[in-house]
Order: structure tokens, then sequence, then C-alpha cells
């Protein structure tokens, strides 16, 4: 647990506030010398969360899970796995603090009434991995997540499917290729659009040019898209946000980002050492009718020079 006034001297803590309570049972075993399979586990898992404050006072959990979790590694180096995710969230209303839901009247005005979720979300998903072995300098490895989840964008269920899929090629002792794919998706499950899309594809290429020179380019687009919000899980009104002593609509917003790095590097001997790169950040807004070409946003160039003097 970690109270609310928790201040870490050292180090980093991504919240304060909660607590949580894991328990897991796993039973594992081993393939025969020689056999189709390695290793088998299975294991399940019960997971809580509470507002800190609630497990205090003895209140109920706020988030609940229980995973159902098998593995195998196979004779050569394939791996696979399959998940079951039962879950309850609970609603957090310190995540929507800053919103409202606009609310018509009869004479015409608009009346803004303070956000008030679900106040539980039930979900199940399920979850696919793969893994494979180096062959020919190759390999590759996918985790896929899909079921109903919840869309925190709007706090309701949705239709979610979660990718993440790399591959690394390795020709020669001196390149190495690997590419990755990741993918977010929340589609409503009241009408079937999707509250939020996000698409990461990400290429690095390294080339040891000699013993002591060594090349990099990374090159990472990021698409992000968020629809217009409403209070999709109870009354389907606008969302607004809180703007100073105002409100403005949370409107519809697509974004693409592109970010390319350059890395020169030379150490010819230890203790001797000159960094090289140059990176530029471009962006896209859709909302901008004017173009569709990317704009650069930013550049940054850096060098780092040492040299070991041996006395």
């Amino acid at each position: 647990g970690i109270d609310p006034k928790f201040e870490a001297q050292s180090g980093f803590i991504n919240r304060r506030g909660i607590a949580a309570f894991n328990l897991t049972n796993q039973w594992t075993t081993l393939g025969a010398p020689g056999g189709w399979f390695q290793r088998f586990t299975s294991d399940v898992v019960l997971d809580g969360q509470w507002v800190y404050d609630d497990l205090m006072a003895g209140r109920a959990s706020q988030d609940r899970k229980l995973h159902f979790n098998q593995n195998l590694t196979l004779n050569g180096g394939w791996r696979v796995g399959g998940s079951v995710l039962i879950e309850s969230f609970g609603y957090d209303e310190s995540l929507y603090r800053d919103y409202v839901v606009a609310v018509p009247e009869a004479d015409g005005s608009t009346r803004f009434a303070p956000y008030v979720g679900t106040p539980r979300l039930p979900n199940l998903d399920y979850v696919l991995s793969a893994e494979t072995p180096t062959r020919g300098g190759l390999n590759g490895e996918v985790l896929a997540v899909w079921g109903r989840d919840e869309n925190f964008f709007e706090w309701s269920s949705a239709d979610i499917v979660f990718l993440n899929a790399s591959a690394t090629w390795r020709p020669t002792g001196q390149l190495r290729v690997e590419g990755r794919y990741q993918l977010q998706s929340f589609q409503r499950r009241s009408d079937g659009s999707y509250a939020g899309i996000r698409r990461i594809p990400r290429l690095r290429v390294e080339y040891q040019v000699t013993r002591p020179i060594f090349v990099r380019l990374i090159a990472e687009q990021d698409g992000n898209f968020v629809d217009t919000l409403r209070d999709d899980s109870r009354t389907g009104l606008p969302v607004y946000l809180r703007a100073g002593s105002g409100y403005v609509p949370a409107t519809r917003r697509s974004t693409r980002r592109l970010r390319l790095d350059w890395l020169f590097s030379y150490q010819p001997t230890p203790g001797t050492v000159l960094f090289a790169g140059y990176g530029s950040s471009l962006g896209l807004d859709d909302r901008d009718s004017r173009t569709r070409a990317y704009r650069r946003t930013s550049d940054g160039f850096f060098a780092k020079l040492s040299y070991l003097i041996r006395l």
C-alpha cells in the first residue's frame, strides 16, 4: 500500500494513494529429454486494488482481476502462451475531475452537470503470445489481446484490440534490422464506432562498419485518433472539459508524429569516444485542411568527445 501523502526521497512511483493484493498459484511440469515440449506452466492470479483510504476504512476493492495463464516452451526454442482475463474495474472519480456533461435545457441554454461514470465495468479479455527461435538470423514475437475492456476515454465498455508484433533480422554479424508494430483500438459497444485508435510502427537499423565505427538509424511514426467524447455508458450527452473558469468541448482529434534519429559512433580504443547524432521530429494534424504534408517541429544535434590520457 502507498499512502496518498507518501513522497519518495529516492526512486519513482507511478501512483500514490493505492493498495494492492496479489495471490498466484502456479503449476509447472517439465518435458522428457528430447520431447516435443520442454516446459509448461499454468497459473491462476487473483489481484485486487483499492483506493488506499478505502482499504483503511474496510471498504471494498476498486479493481478486481482473476487471470488464467498458460505458457508452453517447445523443443527448439518456440514459445506460445494464452490467457483468459476476467476483470471488474470500479469508477475512479479522480481520473475524471475535469469532465462535465452538457445538458440541453428547455429554453435552449446548456447546463453543465458533473460527470458521474457507471459504478463498475466488467471485462473479459483473451491473450495469445508467441515467440520463434532464431533461424537464418530471423526471429519474431507477437502479443495479441482482445475482448471487452474499459474505454478510459469515456469510462464505458469497449471491444479492444491490443497488438505488439516485432521481428529482428541479422543477416550478417555487422547488420541488425528490427521492426516493431503496436496497435491499440477501442471500439464502442454501444454503436460500433471507435473512441480511439493508436498505431506505432518503428524501424531500427544498426550497422557495424568496422570494429570502431558504428552507425544507427531509428524511425518511428505515432498515429493517434481520439473521437469526440460523450457520456457513452449513461446519457450519450457530449463531454466538455474544464478550461480555466469555463468549459471546452472534447472534440475529435487526429495527429501523426514522425521521429527520425541518427547516431554515429567511433571508439578506436577504450576511453576514446566520439558520438555524433541528429534527431528530427515532424508532425501532421488532420484538423489542418491546408496541407497534408509533415511539418518539422523540432531538431536536435548532439556530440560527445572523450579521450583517456594515460600517465
